[in-house]
């Protein structure tokens, strides 16, 4: 029997004494007859036999309807197999490791990755699970790890693969590059043993992963940084290379101890670590050798449990569970940071130095009670977390923003005379000081209660009953915003948003109900669907920057000004404003000269904002996220050995995070709203003010259609089909931070469109062939049609200044596909291109001969992949195996770029063509064929 499935057997028993123990292996049906969720069991034959890129079990969660591979949605998350659900970014993916929380806190998604021998099997429930699971609006994923029996079993295995069993992919090809280097040994060892018969067993697995990689850089984004080399200016010093060297080393061990007590009572001991280190994963194939990083992890979970048999028709499992990690990403160069349009950049990386900790201890105890038809399932689970937080000092040298790539800069004479020194050429400027530190004031806590009824109302119908209530404790950090110098000058001067403190939800009750409906009787024909409420939780990274702002020296962008470009006033023509002054010179942005007039100075730590500073606040009602779900669904079993699946599955999720700018610069008045308020009070008179609200919006609908066949014949199959689409506001769903184009409208029909992982259509199939001689074959195929990405003007339209989402492209009512129309177009005022925003303006609002195309309304490239896993089986004696095996990764050497095409109009060295791979680090989803050997011991 799976991990999370039921199967009913009708018999008598009685309390009796063990004197033996015994392995019993028996296939269940195929056709879960009461299964009501939507998800997929991934079995111990799935997880041997099919092929695994970096041996990480997240790769086999793409084989679920609904779960699709993604970028790394945070820097921490760079080396694990990234999955999205039903159009998210995978943030709100709720894992367990034997029934553990192996969850951050502090981004969302999973945050250790298991050696893949200690994985036994797991289930991903991407819709509608059990109230016993919850803390996520998106999916549930429970691992149970391997243990050990009265026999001795064990083996070892090594992978290996070098740069020239690569081909070079088309980036590095772009570039003239040779292969970059990829070279990786992955080996280690698992043993499961008795330590007493029939009483005490163990199981230890050691994995090592050693892994010289690179990154190929756009070759684009070489020739403008050698560019800015060449210019021999004391101020740009950029490294430029064709290729970034991303080397990374990686521990992973787990050891389980099982220990039976009597017949009624059982202990569950395990211990699972991870620790590795690498280097620049924060880089990208648009910077040089100056943003690199180095990157150190040490994770640790662990879990006690223990199962009791209360009677014939009572069982009880309670479990103390322990989660420990610690990330650290830092450079040790600090230097200016400089960018350019379409993401080019060279300097210290902007995501440095960060650090993120959390230390969990858990308690959570599930009792199962049998009464006639009903199996009720009462549970509790606390978490106490008394250590959540680290630093995130982002930017933390000057950065500087100019207004042009390189190419333009260096050879438009009319617009740049003096090139790099050009009046306006830079376009913004900001700089940071202060305490970056976050933790939250005597860490959090959260309490989960819930209650599941199975209930066989006939032979043919059962219905899932389950009730959930969680209540997280200062996940929101309420109790610090008190002490926020944004939310104290707000207060100062009687704003709304002041009024109160933000505190955690009481009213997070998650009604859960299903139903399967066995229409024949023979278990071939069932009929199921349900509906229900999910709550997810706030992750750290969301009040991040309000708790930066309670410090004793607050950390805060202390400046963050911009201009439109050479020539061009802040403001509009028709109502200019004057643009903000360098800090530490008397000269408007517009008028500042790179390299000629003095450097901006940056101010000293404060325990009080400065001018001009960026606000951060916690709305007053801010709530935890919850989706509405519901599912219909089909299951026809045409034999014992194989299965056929159509469910059709919505959701719609609410309350999401959404930043909104609730001081944004009012062109009408030529200020912001609050500069009155604050200087009237003889306050600091702020810039944007970030307020974080739960407001955010998304939905999905999908048709999924799967076939499964089990081994039989020398084969077994799994294949889905999904036809889907998800939509949102200027952004992912079930993210954060995102921004609407206008902060004064949050629900611009022009912001709403496709999520960056929508696929209208996803294709699946697995599988492994059993062939004579010993031989197996196991590939795994995937094919998408193209996501959609954002076309954007890559300016400030609407003169509202900094805290706005991107404002999409621009084109003539007459002329809609003309997406260049604004760059070529001549500027009423100066008779020649491009058109400034004071003329978008026009176009847009007053003469309406133009309009935005709207969010996410470019498509990327369609998505392939094929993997394949070929072995041979040489049998050395008598339960001794060696197993020889060869994996192609990307057989079919396709460039998947994905999404990742450039849509900034004002890029035109980049614009529409793409700027990096679906997964940039190409560790999972690999960027060019990849050959990889081995071998397998087994005894």
């Amino acid at each position: 029997m799976l991990v999370g499935q039921v199967v009913t057997l009708d018999f008598s028993m009685k309390p009796g004494q063990v004197s033996e123990t015994v392995m019993v292996s028996e296939q269940a049906p195929i056709v879960d007859t009461e299964k009501t969720q939507v998800g997929l069991q991934i079995t111990p034959s799935d997880i041997r036999d099919l092929p695994l890129n970096g041996r990480d079990f997240g790769n086999l969660a793409y084989l679920a309807p609904g779960a699709r591979p993604v970028d790394s949605y945070d820097p921490t998350k760079n080396r694990i197999a990234v999955f999205g659900i039903n159009g998210s970014s995978g943030r709100n993916v709720n894992m367990t490791i034997n029934g553990i929380d192996d969850k951050d806190n502090t981004v969302g998604g999973p945050v250790m990755q298991l050696p893949l021998n200690a994985v036994q099997e797991f289930v991903i429930s991407t819709q509608r699970f059990s109230a016993a699971n919850g803390r996520s609006e998106g999916a549930a994923v429970n691992v149970v790890t391997r243990s050990g029996s009265n026999a001795w079993h064990g083996g070892s295995y090594f992978y290996d693969t070098h740069t020239e069993l690569n081909a070079n992919n088309a980036i590095s090809k772009e570039s003239r590059s040779p292969t970059p280097q990829f070279e990786r040994q992955q080996f280690g060892g698992d043993v499961e043993f008795p330590i007493r018969r029939d009483k005490d067993f163990g199981f230890f697995v050691l994995e090592r992963q050693r892994e010289h990689t690179s990154i190929p850089v756009n070759a684009t984004a070489l020739n403008e940084l050698t560019i800015v080399k060449n210019q021999n200016n004391p101020l740009l010093n950029p490294d430029p290379a064709p290729v970034i060297a991303t080397p990374y080393f990686d521990w992973r061990y787990n050891g389980r101890y099982d220990h039976r007590f009597n017949d009624r009572q059982g202990l569950v001991v395990s211990y699972s670590a991870q620790n590795n280190d690498g280097l620049n994963d924060q880089s990208n194939s648009l910077n040089d050798l100056t943003a690199g990083n180095f990157t150190t992890n040490h994770l640790i979970i662990g879990n006690a449990t223990l199962n009791s048999v209360f009677g014939p028709r009572t069982v009880n499992a309670f479990t103390v569970g322990y989660q420990y990690w610690n990330n650290l990403i830092d450079s040790k160069l600090k230097v200016p940071t400089f960018t350019f349009p379409g993401g080019i950049n060279f300097g210290t990386n902007g995501n440095v130095p960060q650090q993120s900790i959390q230390k969990k201890w858990q308690f959570r105890d599930d009792l199962s009670i049998t009464h006639g038809k009903h199996t009720f399932k009462p549970g509790i689970d606390f978490v106490w977390e008394p250590e959540l937080g680290g630093f995130f000092e982002f930017n933390p040298t000057l950065e500087i923003d100019f207004f042009a790539v390189p190419t333009t800069i260096t050879t438009d004479t009319a617009t740049y005379p003096q090139g790099f020194a050009t009046p306006g050429a830079v376009s913004g400027m900001s700089n940071t000081a202060g305490d970056p530190h976050f933790f939250l004031n005597n860490g959090a806590k959260m309490l989960g209660l819930y209650f599941q009824d199975d209930w066989k109302v006939t032979r043919r119908l059962t219905l899932n009953l389950g009730l959930r209530w969680d209540k997280d404790f200062n996940l929101i950090g309420g109790a610090d915003q008190g002490n926020s110098r944004t939310f104290q000058q707000l207060k100062a001067i009687g704003n709304p948003y002041a009024a109160s403190l933000p505190h955690d939800d009481n009213k997070d009750f998650s009604p859960r109900v299903g139903f399967a409906w066995d229409a024949t009787g023979q278990g071939r024909h069932i009929v199921r669907g349900g509906s229900g409420f999910y709550f997810g939780q706030t992750f750290e990274n969301i009040p991040l920057f309000m708790l930066q702002q309670a410090n004793a020296t607050i950390f805060n962008t202390t400046f963050a000004i911009t201009a439109n470009g050479p020539g061009q006033p802040c403001g509009s023509v028709s109502k200019p404003v004057p643009c903000e002054n360098v800090p530490g010179t008397n000269i408007p942005l517009n008028q500042w000269r790179f390299g000629v007039d003095p450097m901006p100075t940056n101010q000293p730590p404060s325990s009080q904002l400065a001018n001009g500073a960026v606000g951060r606040l916690m709305d007053p009602n801010y709530r935890n996220p919850v989706s509405e779900q519901w599912n219909a669904g089909y299951t026809w079993a045409p034999n014992s050995i194989s299965v056929i699946e159509v469910d059709y599955i919505h959701e719609l999720a609410i309350r999401e995070s959404k930043t909104i700018n609730i001081n944004p610069v009012n062109l009408a008045l030529g200020a912001r709203p609050l500069s009155a308020a604050f200087q009237s009070a003889g306050l600091p008179v702020l810039g944007r003010i970030d307020n974080e609200e739960s407001i955010g919006r998304s939905r999905y609908d999908g048709l999924n259609v799967a076939y499964r066949r089990r081994m039989s014949k020398r084969f077994s199959i799994n294949t889905s089909y999904v036809l889907s689409k998800a939509v949102a506001y200027k952004g992912n769903a079930a993210a954060f931070r995102n921004r609407p184009s206008d902060p004064s409208k949050p629900f611009d029909p022009i912001d709403l469109g496709p999520v960056p992982t929508d696929e209208r259509h996803r294709f699946v199939l697995s599988g492994v062939f059993t062939l004579p001689a010993g031989f197996q074959v196991a590939p795994i195929f995937q094919a998408s049609s193209a996501r959609p990405y954002d076309g954007i003007e890559g300016s400030d339209v609407l003169g509202i200044g900094s805290g706005r989402g991107n404002y999409n492209i621009v084109v003539p009512n007459t002329d809609p596909n003309n997406l260049t129309w604004s760059l070529t177009t001549p500027s009423p005022a100066t008779g020649k291109p491009p058109l400034s925003n004071s003329d978008l303006r026009n176009c847009l609002f007053v003469s309406m001969t133009c309009h935005a195309i709207g969010f996410d309304k470019l498509r990327g490239d369609p998505f392939v992949n094929m993997d394949l896993r070929a072995a041979k089986n040489l049998k050395l004696r008598e339960h001794m195996n060696l197993q020889l095996i060869a994996q192609f990764f990307d057989l079919f050497n396709r460039a998947n770029f994905g999404n990742n095409f450039s849509g900034n109009v004002r890029s035109t060295s980049l614009f529409l063509n793409h700027t990096n791979f679906i997964t940039p680090n190409g560790v999972i989803v690999p960027k060019a064929f990849r050959a990889e050997f081995g071998a397998e011991f087994r005894f």
